[in-house]
């Protein structure tokens, strides 16, 4: 396998925060997104660049490592030692040692773990929902301050207790599933 030319140390400058635009263009491919899922799933790395071209492409693939094809695995290989590996590394987010074949995250690739809230087109976003849940609340409070049914025969106390409940249990379902969607969840599960 032919490996990446050593790349010259990045000065400190470089080893600052992410442009939210440079993070956006981390992310855009998916294949880059694979990447780094798998490394964080590997505590950061380093892993061997085999084993990375082949978790990648039984992922495009919808396959297992041990069903891919070769023109599969060199399209993965081409893909990641000419374009992808090279882009990450060059924004700090990963370091590949060509000498050992070994691919690992940096400190920097933290930063771009905060932007990956996938949203299903299914299902709006955590923020419009949690207005909305503010919303809701508003309404029934003033729907009690004004007396009309039915929310007339309510407490305040009740209800007040009922809109925390509702955001108390909103706030964990969206820890848990921000924690699931974390760099590296889905390979635990597999």
């Amino acid at each position: 396998m032919r490996s990446l030319r050593r790349r010259p140390n990045r000065s400190a400058a470089a080893e600052g925060a992410l442009p939210r635009e440079t993070v956006f263009e981390i992310l855009r491919n998916e294949r880059r997104r694979h990447v780094l899922r798998y490394l964080k799933a590997h505590d950061g790395g380093p892993v061997a660049f085999g084993d990375l071209v082949e978790y990648v492409a039984a992922r495009e693939n919808d396959t297992t490592a041990e069903d891919l094809t070769s023109v599969q695995r060199k399209r993965v290989y081409a893909g990641l030692t000419q374009t992808h590996l090279p882009m990450l590394e060059d924004r700090g987010v990963i370091h590949y040692d060509s000498e050992t074949g070994r691919v690992e995250l940096t400190a920097r690739a933290r930063q771009v773990e905060f932007y990956l809230e996938p949203v299903p087109e299914s299902r709006i976003p955590w923020s419009y929902y949690f207005l909305g849940l503010s919303l809701i609340g508003v309404a029934a409070l003033v729907m009690e301050a004004l007396a009309l049914p039915p929310f007339d025969s309510i407490s305040v106390v009740l209800l007040l207790g009922l809109i925390v409940l509702a955001f108390l249990i909103s706030s964990a379902a969206c820890v848990r599933e921000t924690n699931r969607n974390r760099l590296g969840s889905d390979l635990d599960e597999e």
